[in-house]
């Protein structure tokens, strides 16, 4: 109780003080335990590490002592960063789009804007999206493979994975052994698309095919198909490369069979062969199994075709068989120069000194290929001065070609006949190129190939030079042995020209028929050439021709339509032919007769006579299917040859 007379205050001080001197309760001991022990366990827990990931590419900004802010360890960027306002959600949305963030990864959905080099033209690029994925890189890098040539240990150099790692870092590089397999897969994909398209664009295909003996002693045949699909476009396709087990004639037929048989090719045209006697043997065997089908055309009386390089070839090498002299002290001299670096560097100088400027050097020959010695003897010539310099400042140059094994220093008379024999092989070179192409038609240009040849070679029978003359004497024997009998060669190629609309069978190819063949000679290869040309026709009439129910007579009713016209239109036709002055209705021109009236194209250099023919495949539809199929065949088979080795390739290297 409070006592009366004092204040609360005064009561609550009293107790106090009446309590400081006494211990503590234990329910107050109890309660000071634990608060100590909470303090004491609270001062041993360390701080708590950062536990977010984020904290690795951010740098904490602290604001007296509390964290307010993160910079971006990669753009520099600040962000608020608060623990109760922002937390750590929006560093982790800063890190996908921080453009200088090594590591991050684009969504695999999201396409990305790319400049693309234009295929037809390098200079110019469009913009395209692009999408990463691993799947069409490996096909790409697969592609690059065989495209390039490259050997499948490419993918694991060093190099190439280096650079691969800078330009596109989430790409895997495959193995070899992945690479080999994905070539391989792509292979049976492409043949997959091949067969189809042969099978929906393809009537007939003209072949072409060789065969080669490895270093293993390993006998290698190539066939290539060559045709013009539907939309006028020249195709050319190696659809064969493959071991064979002999060169006799019977096998290389049979594996050409089998070839044929793995494609579905049933309609072959003709075959494009060299003069070895084994393909003789393979092309009546291909005939024979055609005609058993009744696929062939004329029974396959035009499926042999000699190749015009390889006769051309055996044209030129005859005539070079005795090189002259002058051949062989030009030969001797350029190999002087080439096989000493120290020489080579002392003609250039002479050459500065001569002021002689040339991007071209000296080429060295190969013996057994006349088109190399055509192309050093063409760029010797131009060096005929250098030559006399460098004679003057190396006495080691007349010491070694005056010895007894070599023919001597060349002699002025020598650069003379060297000039002439390289003016005249550059004729044989240029055309031989020419019927060697493959990206465009052929067939029909080498009727004024082997004009032009009969041409040069009866100007150098009749040349006061010896060379000349001696040259084209011997040349002119072979090429009658091949093209001067008209019983010999394909009629084919002459019927040709006939197809080209800027010809046709106009008198400036008749004219030079019997300049080529002389006027008995000549009159039955006309006649023969008009006479081929009219039976082919009327072949392809029957097979892609309008059948007999499909052809009206001008003057039958055709009751779908009105029968006023229908019965006019018969009236009509009745009294014209009935008619006393004998006025009659003409029979109808057939497409050929059409084409051969009609006037001439002009002779334009850049002429497309497959974009001809197809803006006037409408007027002739059946006449068009003979020329594609004509204007299909080479006249060259060295698109097979070129397919075996680089070094093999006796025109170009490319």
């Amino acid at each position: 109780m409070l006592v009366s007379g004092t204040s609360p205050y005064t009561a609550l001080n009293s107790e106090k003080d009446s309590n400081d001197g006494q211990q503590p309760t234990n329910q107050q001991q109890n309660e000071m335990t634990e608060a100590d022990k909470t303090t004491t366990n609270a001062k041993k827990i360390k701080e708590m590490a950062p536990r977010s990931e984020v904290w690795n590419h951010f740098t904490k900004v602290l604001d007296g002592g509390v964290l307010s802010k993160a910079t971006c360890n990669y753009c520099k960027s600040e962000l608020a960063c608060v623990a109760k306002r922002n937390g750590t959600s929006s560093l982790l949305k800063h890190l996908t789009s921080c453009k200088k963030n090594p590591h991050r990864v684009n969504d695999d959905k999201q396409p990305t804007l790319q400049a693309t080099p234009n295929t037809a033209d390098t200079s110019k690029c469009s913009l395209t999206t692009w999408r990463f994925d691993q799947d069409k890189l490996k096909d790409a890098l697969a592609e690059m493979v065989i495209m390039d040539e490259l050997p499948f240990s490419f993918v694991e150099k060093p190099g190439f994975r280096r650079f691969v790692a800078k330009a596109c870092p989430r790409f895997n590089v495959p193995s070899r052994r992945t690479v080999t397999r994905d070539c391989v897969r792509i292979h049976y994909r492409e043949k997959v698309k091949l067969k189809k398209f042969l099978k929906e664009s393809c009537e007939r295909v003209c072949l072409t095919t060789d065969t080669w003996t490895s270093s293993q002693k390993q006998n290698f045949m190539c066939v290539t198909a060559h045709f013009v699909d539907s939309e006028w476009i020249l195709h050319k396709w190696i659809i064969g490369f493959f071991l064979v087990r002999g060169h006799k004639g019977e096998d290389i037929g049979k594996d050409l069979k089998k070839c044929l048989v793995e494609w579905g090719i049933d309609k072959v045209f003709s075959v494009t062969v060299d003069n070895a006697s084994p393909n003789d043997g393979a092309v009546n065997y291909i005939k024979r199994i055609m005609n058993s089908a009744n696929a062939s055309i004329g029974r396959g009386e035009y499926m042999h075709m000699r190749c015009a390089a390889h006769i051309m070839n055996l044209i030129v090498t005859d005539g070079l068989k005795e090189l002259d002299i002058s051949v062989k002290r030009v030969r001797a001299a350029v190999k002087f120069i080439k096989n000493s670096p120290a020489r080579i560097t002392k003609f250039k100088k002479c050459a500065e000194l001569e002021k002689l400027t040339r991007k071209g050097f000296l080429s060295l020959d190969v013996c057994t290929g006349w088109n190399s010695t055509y192309l050093m003897l063409k760029a010797a010539a131009t060096y005929e001065k250098v030559f006399v310099r460098y004679e003057e400042e190396d006495p080691y140059f007349a010491i070694e070609l005056n010895s007894d094994k070599m023919p001597g220093v060349r002699e002025p008379e020598d650069w003379d006949n060297a000039s002439k024999m390289a003016e005249f092989l550059e004729h044989f070179y240029k055309l031989t190129l020419r019927v060697s192409a493959s990206n465009h038609c052929t067939s029909h240009i080498f009727f004024h190939q082997i004009a032009d040849i009969i041409v040069l070679l009866r100007a150098w029978c009749g040349s006061g030079d010896f060379l000349r003359r001696d040259m084209g004497e011997r040349m002119i024997d072979k090429y009658n042995k091949y093209w001067g009998d008209h019983k010999s060669f394909n009629i084919l190629i002459f019927v040709a020209v006939a197809l080209d609309p800027r010809y046709k069978l106009s008198n400036y190819i008749k004219i030079a028929t019997f300049e080529m063949f002389g006027d008995i000679n000549g009159d039955e290869v006309w006649t023969k050439m008009n006479a081929t040309l009219n039976n082919l026709f009327k072949e392809y009439v029957k097979l892609y021709g309008p059948s007999e129910h499909e052809i009206q007579p001008d003057d039958a009713p055709d009751f779908e339509e009105s029968s006023c016209k229908s019965l006019m239109s018969s009236l009509i036709a009745k009294k014209m032919r009935m008619n006393d002055c004998g006025i009659g209705i003409s029979p109808c021109k057939s497409e050929l007769e059409k084409y051969l009236t009609e006037d001439n194209e002009a002779n334009i250099r850049k002429f497309n006579i497959l974009e001809w023919w197809k803006v006037n495949s409408s007027r002739f539809p059946v006449l068009s299917r003979l020329a594609r199929d004509v204007l299909a065949f080479p006249i060259s088979m060295v698109a097979s040859e070129s397919a075996f080795s680089i070094g093999g390739r006796i025109l170009d290297d490319f």
